[in-house]
């Protein structure tokens, strides 16, 4: 069947059953999560609500070896003890046992997902675009998994440090609330995954003629205004934390200024 004259319905129909296909690998995804719960919570959940986490002791090694400064240990901490996170709903475990698997199924399986909507989009692409969109694929998935593992491994514990370690007053004693917590993990690691795909953005908005390499080079200066506030929006406000954020986004519209140069030799 010639896939350029198929009737529009028939574009529902081939659309329908991509979404269905997604849907059921989320729910596959879903499921193996949910059989290893102690995995899923006790090691990556809740790892950095403990003081060995991996990035707390990177940066104790910085502090202790660059810095030059013969601090001790306990002196340049993240976390003095481990977080004291209860939960105060009756059904608030189940709930967020059954959500944070979801959401895990979400991007577990978004490789597959975004295979998906290629598989559907790949008929009305040329034989180049064919032949390329493959990296395309390769670098969706990298960019995702780099923004992922960003705010788990990074954003997320000097969050967890500033809300630790901020204090009003010696009086009231910080134990977070469960759907707080995670809530906090979820937010800032599907954030910085979707945040990570802006190249990628703009390759397709260049590709579409909405944009151009002059255009995004011209309003820079926006720009960079613009992803101040982003990421003084995902993190708390503190200095430290909007820095963190604001400097992979920087060198993200970087990378999309080159991909915007170069996209139109692609064709």
């Amino acid at each position: 069947m010639n896939e350029s004259k198929m009737p529009f319905w028939k574009h529902i129909d081939e659309l329908r059953k991509h979404i269905i296909h997604c849907f059921c690998a989320i729910i596959v995804s879903m499921i193996i999560l949910m059989n290893n719960r102690n995995i899923i919570f006790d090691c990556i959940i809740f790892g950095p609500a403990k003081t060995d986490f991996i990035t707390y002791r990177i940066f104790y090694k910085i502090a202790n070896s660059f810095l030059g400064l013969g601090v001790h240990l306990n002196s340049v901490s993240f976390l003095y003890k481990n977080l004291e996170i209860q939960n105060r709903q009756i059904f608030g475990q189940f709930n967020i046992y059954v959500w944070t698997c979801f959401i895990g199924g979400v991007i577990l399986s978004f490789p597959y997902v975004f295979y998906e909507f290629w598989k559907f989009i790949k008929p009305a692409l040329s034989d180049k675009e064919k032949k390329y969109s493959i990296w395309i694929l390769i670098m969706v998935t990298f960019l995702f998994l780099l923004g992922i593992f960003f705010g788990y491994f990074i954003l997320c514990p000097f969050l967890i440090h500033f809300g630790y370690s901020f204090r009003i007053s010696s009086i009231p004693k910080n134990i977070f609330d469960l759907s707080d917590y995670i809530s906090l993990i979820v937010h800032s690691v599907f954030s910085m995954g979707i945040i990570f795909l802006f190249p990628f953005f703009i390759f397709f908005l260049t590709k579409m003629e909405l944009i151009s390499y002059f255009f995004l080079k011209k309003y820079r200066k926006h720009a960079f205004l613009i992803m101040l506030v982003i990421a003084s929006a995902i993190t708390p406000g503190d200095i430290l934390s909007t820095i963190i954020v604001l400097i992979p986004l920087i060198i993200l519209y970087q990378v999309s200024i080159y991909i915007s140069s170069h996209s139109k030799k692609v064709s």
